[in-house]
């Protein structure tokens, strides 16, 4: 089920300082892949911000990881851009709306997307971090 989300005036602004191509990847995930309770250990690329209600997921769905995967897996290159050039070289940390927010959105169960940060920024707010392409 999908879950609707509104991105704040900070992830506004930090979706301004990307590529379009990341954008409109880190939307299709914000739109299909976010959720109200991520479990990491079945998939890593989703899970909680310490104890509190903030939550990550990097910028990939996970039928897009599982095409790269295979695609690795059968030796064919995968789609190299550059750092910075890729989705999955980003993170979107998003919360549950609150009562407010949600009645003012329209969106009772809804998400907010608060900041979308790279690779580097993500490691001093304590999110695990996988350097690798994929």
């Amino acid at each position: 089920m999908l879950i609707p989300c509104e991105f704040s005036p900070k992830a506004q602004a930090d979706m301004d300082r990307l590529d379009l191509d990341v954008c409109e990847e880190i939307l299709l995930v914000a739109g299909t892949s976010l959720s109200r309770a991520p479990d990491n250990t079945t998939d890593a690329d989703e899970g909680r911000v310490g104890l509190g209600n903030l939550l990550w997921r990097r910028g990939i769905t996970r039928e897009r990881r599982q095409q790269l995967l295979a695609a690795e897996a059968r030796g064919e290159p995968v789609e190299e851009k550059g750092p910075g050039r890729h989705g999955w070289q980003y993170y979107i940390l998003y919360r549950p709306m609150s009562w407010m927010e949600a009645a003012r959105t329209g969106k009772p169960n809804g998400l907010m997307v608060v900041h979308i940060l790279g690779e580097e920024e993500v490691a001093a707010v304590g999110i695990p971090v996988n350097y690798s392409r994929l």
